[in-house]
């Protein structure tokens, strides 16, 4: 009984405690979800989505993809007589709304996730960079972390 007084002092609804106690108690049961990269890879599966690819020969300017973009991450870019999108990987959610609101799928996500960049300003593609998908296109390879006394942590291939 919520709410519930008895001789001045509130009745604790416990529930909720235990609630709480049974999903620590499953998950402390349950195999984790974390891996150890980059010793294992997880397999995303087909319906991954990664970093778009932009095909500029299917393209037809139509700038539903930055329109649709909940984030703002597409912006279109005037190049010689047409409109092509750019993308900030900044701002991009991965959300998928723009490949699949393209009536002509210039747009495909790519599935590659892991890429660094060496500064925020290489994370803004243009229309030109855009289109040459991302930086990789082969997946990573696997490595194990060693510990070497005169350099301190390096990564061996597996």
């Amino acid at each position: 009984m919520k709410g519930a007084k008895t001789k001045g002092k509130p009745v604790v609804d416990v529930t909720g405690h235990l609630q709480a106690f049974g999903t620590g108690v499953k998950y402390l049961l349950q195999p984790r979800m974390t891996v150890r990269y980059p010793e294992v890879f997880q397999d995303f599966g087909p319906n991954y989505r990664g970093m778009l690819k932009l095909y500029t020969d299917r393209c037809i300017s139509c700038t539903l993809c930055a329109r649709i973009c909940p984030s703002n991450a597409i912006k279109m870019y005037k190049t010689d007589a047409r409109k092509y999108p750019g993308i900030t990987y900044q701002r991009c959610i991965f959300c998928g709304f723009c490949a699949d609101i393209c009536p002509v799928d210039a747009l495909e996500m790519s599935g590659v996730h892991d890429v660094a960049y060496a500064g925020l300003e290489e994370q803004v593609q243009k229309p030109e960079d855009f289109s040459k998908g991302p930086p990789i296109e082969k997946p990573p390879r696997k490595v194990k972390p060693m510990i070497d006394e005169k350099r301190g942590l390096r990564y061996e291939r597996v």
